[in-house]
């Protein structure tokens, strides 16, 4: 089997369980699966896949159709330029979230020598994306 077969397939079983993002996905957890860049993947769907990585690539798509979010199955999100770990334990990163980081990077100038806090339950992301861009600031 090639990639662009188990993809079909992939894609298949998630469209039926209405996984919107069906395409994205499949791409995301046949690519982790294979241990490739997403656009690796792209360049290549006529590689061939070895049955492990098949059933490695399917557990994954199950756990999908599930609705278990792709960041839980991957173990990590990007937000504001890195990968941050995640699981059941860590509330996941949202997109909108770089918005309140962009808000308070245009406050702080680079050279402000800041205390900033965050509070919460999340993965650290705020705060952490915020000290790598502010380098002279605490947290």
């Amino acid at each position: 089997m090639n990639c662009q077969d188990a993809l079909n397939k992939g894609l298949k079983i998630l469209k039926f369980n209405n996984i919107k993002s069906s395409l994205l996905d499949s791409e995301i957890l046949l690519s982790y699966s294979l241990n490739l860049e997403r656009s690796e993947l792209i360049l290549n769907l006529d590689k061939k896949i070895s049955e492990k990585e098949y059933i490695k690539f399917f557990n994954y798509i199950n756990r999908r159709k599930k609705k278990e979010p792709i960041a839980y199955i991957v173990g990590y999100k990007e937000f504001w330029k890195k990968k941050f770990i995640v699981d059941k334990s860590v509330l996941i990163p949202r997109p909108d979230t770089e918005i309140l980081v962009e808000q308070v990077l245009k406050e702080i100038s680079i050279n402000c020598k800041k205390s900033i806090l965050d509070i919460g339950t999340g993965s650290g992301c705020i705060i952490l994306s915020l000290l790598n861009e502010r380098k002279k600031c605490m947290g």
